[in-house]
């Protein structure tokens, strides 16, 4: 152990503090290390048993426990598409240091998902669906898992209330660089689009479909995207990185998954790529009709540009007027795209507003 160790010291990508706390961590594992090499924000450990991904979870315990918890809940239910955490020598499935909390797991010998690949975007909507049908009734009394069940038309509002503050504050300024002249002039049309997608969630059934998953407990990923989708060369899919999941309603990770690929710049509002993926979705799990009208309202609602307003007005990111001003031309260049897609999308599934 100690060789392996050392052999570790002589040849990590890490700073010598990080491999000191590493070294301390994996003592805790009947394991002989032979490497260790960090990846992004995790450790890819190779020892005589196998290949492991050690992950540090920066928020306390809690987080680290809700996503063992949700591995072994789907596990349970036959959803295998998920690591299987490696427990301690002691016992236990996690390494508790100072505020941090550590936990290893089988190691997933797989690339992130290529969504300018039409198949990898098929197969990531098919294993939402998968792991949605699995993904019910999770219950544990070790933690609380929060919920966002109902909680729509209260972020729309709060988004939309903060539109409308931005645009009295731009109507008051008197020295508008090129940007704020810019947003200002469009405001009008994005918070219309704003205020429709609250009335399309209103008048839908999303209020009696909230009641009744509150029943049925479903869990949510809540950041279904490339980055925790995983591809191998067998072509076989998985789902990594279930801290952030929560209760909520399925549709809403379809909704939010269908908007992200949306807004991609290689497929711009493609109805007929997002109706090939809800068509994908429903052959594994049943959508109701429904469901379709909260779908639309959250395609609907301006996201790109209630998020870049944010990030000017409120988070004062620092970037140069130049970038906001691109990436703000992009979402005006997109605008009547995205009108033909609601108008596609409406007549299609016949969406009575």
């Amino acid at each position: 152990m100690n060789l392996a160790l050392k052999h570790i010291y002589e040849s990590s990508n890490m700073v010598f503090l990080e491999q000191m706390e590493v070294n301390k961590i994996l003592k805790n594992y009947d394991l002989n290390i032979i490497d260790v090499e960090k990846i992004r924000s995790i450790y890819m450990v190779a020892a005589e048993e196998g290949f492991y991904c050690l992950k540090k979870i920066g928020n306390g315990e809690k987080r680290a426990i809700k996503s063992i918890s949700i591995m072994n809940h789907l596990k349970a239910q036959g959803f295998n598409k998920v690591t299987n955490p490696l427990y301690c020598s002691s016992g236990e499935v996690l390494v508790k240091r100072k505020s941090s909390s550590y936990y290893l797991a089988d190691w997933i010998d797989a690339a992130e998902v290529d969504f300018d690949n039409i198949g990898d975007i098929m197969e990531s909507v098919r294993l939402l669906a998968e792991f949605h049908n699995k993904a019910k009734g999770f219950q544990t009394k070790i933690i609380k898992l929060e919920s966002n069940i109902g909680k729509l038309p209260k972020l729309y509002n709060e988004k939309t209330y903060f539109l409308n503050n931005i645009k009295e504050s731009l109507d008051r300024k008197s020295d508008k660089n090129s940007f704020d002249i810019l947003y200002h002039e469009n405001m009008d049309y994005y918070i219309h689009q704003a205020q429709l997608a609250a009335n399309i969630l209103k008048n839908s059934d999303y209020d009696r479909l909230c009641e009744k998953n509150k029943n049925e407990l479903y869990i949510c990923h809540d950041s279904f995207y490339y980055q925790n989708i995983l591809k191998d060369e067998q072509n076989n899919y998985y789902l990594i990185d279930l801290e952030s999941c929560l209760y909520d309603l399925p549709l809403v990770d379809l909704g939010k998954f269908l908007r992200r690929i949306m807004a991609n710049k290689k497929y711009l509002w493609d109805f007929d790529l997002c109706r090939s993926m809800l068509f994908e979705y429903r052959n594994v799990r049943k959508l109701d009709e429904k469901e379709y009208k909260i779908i639309l309202s959250m395609l609907v609602f301006p996201y790109k540009f209630y998020k870049l307003g944010r990030k000017k007005y409120l988070k004062k990111k620092k970037w140069k007027n130049e970038r906001f001003l691109r990436k703000l031309n992009r979402i005006l260049e997109y605008k009547e795209q995205k009108e033909r897609f609601i108008e596609s999308y409406i007549e299609y599934y016949d969406i009575k507003l």
